[in-house]
């Protein structure tokens, strides 16, 4: 698993000079708070409902395929998957301007399955998270059963981003629950890896691949799990989908 391998070399713990930074002095990358609705993104599995004002025979539910796409009248197949809400209706909407004047279109989202993000290494039950509304990390670990004693909680690793172009930031919950440093409260984003490593590791290649056995089940497949197996190229592209 190369990007976590290379994660976890650049993390204070192991006094490396090029330490990711921690989330308080990220330039605007990191958000601390919700995602804002305009930015929820679509995926495989997400349930919608989609109105046509006026024309009530075009409105409909629809479930998001596997891969990215959906079947809608008079526009065919349209990929969905990846469009947050207002893309999504704005491609409804030139589409649909074809055939009626100033066509008004609105997307609910009514199920959401594709918001996942990870939570592995030293907590009670490491998990693949549904995010349904707004998840902070402190919430995320509470729902893997809290962080193991022997974990470092100082230096708490997220990586964000993607496989393709991963981003790598620190978090110091343990300034949040000591201190009330509601800087390091940092809001859960599709595709997150939360990683809490131990205090000491003996052998870091054993660790991720104890890591790599926990994401295994639930990104068999993609390019991540891939790269574990065969040693593939950090710079692959590809999803937690």
């Amino acid at each position: 698993m190369k990007v976590l391998l290379f994660a976890f070399a650049l993390l204070p713990a192991c006094g490396s000079s090029h330490e990711p930074p921690n989330v308080r002095d990220a330039e605007a990358v990191v958000s601390l708070k919700p995602p804002e609705a305009d930015t929820f993104v679509l995926g495989p599995g997400d349930v919608i409902d989609i109105v046509v004002w006026r024309h009530g025979d075009l409105s409909m539910e629809v479930t998001i395929a596997p891969d990215g796409t959906i079947t809608f009248p008079l526009l065919g197949r349209i990929q969905a998957g990846g469009s947050s809400y207002t893309e999504l209706v704005q491609l409804f909407e030139q589409g649909l301007a074809e055939f009626f004047t100033d066509p008004a279109v609105a997307v609910n989202v009514v199920q959401v399955t594709n918001q996942k993000v990870f939570v592995l290494g030293e907590v009670q039950s490491p998990a693949v998270l549904q995010v349904e509304n707004e998840m902070s990390i402190l919430e995320a670990l509470t729902k893997t059963g809290g962080i193991n004693p022997d974990a470092q909680t100082d230096n708490i690793l997220l990586i964000r981003g993607g496989m393709d172009e991963p981003k790598l930031y620190t978090i110091d919950v343990a300034a949040i629950y000591g201190r009330g440093d509601f800087s390091q409260l940092v809001y859960l984003q599709r595709g997150d890896i939360v990683l809490v490593p131990p205090k000491t590791i003996v052998n870091a290649e054993r660790f991720f691949r104890r890591v790599q056995g926990m994401l295994a089940p639930f990104v068999a497949g993609s390019v991540i799990y891939r790269n574990a197996i065969s040693g593939g190229a950090q710079g692959a592209s590809g999803s937690l989908d």
